[in-house]
């Protein structure tokens, strides 16, 4: 008796569909383009700059999909930044003001002034970014540029000894105000505390009134707040 193939056949011939299917598949996967890993290197790291002087690095770019990129620099702080300036060679600038490049890849110039007045201790951040015409972020970063100088120079007097103030990224901090049950207060620009129980000075030493703590460096306006004493920059 003669049994037919004709459905072993046709499994062979739609496996074998399958498989040519999946060939093509594969090799239209294998034959579109991909967008390789953006490479943005050499960016800035944390720096400080003296007043009046200029700053400037380079950044590189490369691994990125053909296209048109945008690059923009913004900073926010109390440094004193000006003239901020970021663009690229090759790039591009648009009428609107907006920088950027044509290609896969590029150099970026980054520049600024330190202003001549900026203030020792006080600090800025500088916000660097590249984006696609669609909006999205192919890489970006930040640094904080400080101004460099002492924010709180001269010596303050404080409980007998003399001490070095921190600068608090506005004023000089000097103390915390001592435990005890002394209320702080200002006079005649020095640190004084009024008497505990049995009128003893709990922190510093009795000028024939109150507790006398210290005094802020010569020409600096001394102040409490908060829980502790500091003085202007």
């Amino acid at each position: 008796m003669r049994i037919s193939s004709s459905t072993s056949s046709s499994r062979i011939g739609m496996s074998r569909g399958w498989l040519c299917a999946a060939a093509v598949a594969m090799a239209l996967i294998v034959a579109s383009p991909g967008r390789a890993d953006a490479q943005c290197t050499s960016w800035p790291t944390n720096t400080t700059v003296n007043p009046g002087t200029g700053y400037s690095d380079t950044i590189n770019v490369s691994g990125l999909a053909y296209g048109t990129y945008i690059i923009t620099a913004t900073s926010s702080g109390s440094a004193g930044l000006i003239n901020l300036a970021f663009s690229a060679a090759p790039g591009v600038s648009w009428s609107n003001g907006t920088k950027g490049f044509i290609g896969s890849s590029t150099t970026m110039y980054l520049s600024f002034i330190l202003a001549a007045a900026a203030q020792p201790g006080r600090w800025s951040t500088v916000n660097l970014s590249v984006t696609n015409t669609a909006g999205q972020t192919v890489c970006s970063s930040s640094f904080v540029v400080s101004v460099a100088g002492d924010a709180c120079p001269g010596d303050v007097v404080w409980n007998g000894t003399t001490v070095d103030a921190t600068f608090d990224g506005a004023n000089c901090f000097v103390a915390s105000m001592p435990a005890g049950d002394g209320s702080p207060f200002m006079h005649a620009n020095n640190y004084y505390m009024t008497r505990g129980p049995n009128n003893v000075c709990e922190a510093g030493w009795f000028d024939g009134a109150n507790c006398y703590l210290g005094t802020p460096p010569s020409g600096k306006s001394g102040f409490f707040w908060g829980s502790a004493f500091y003085y202007s920059p």
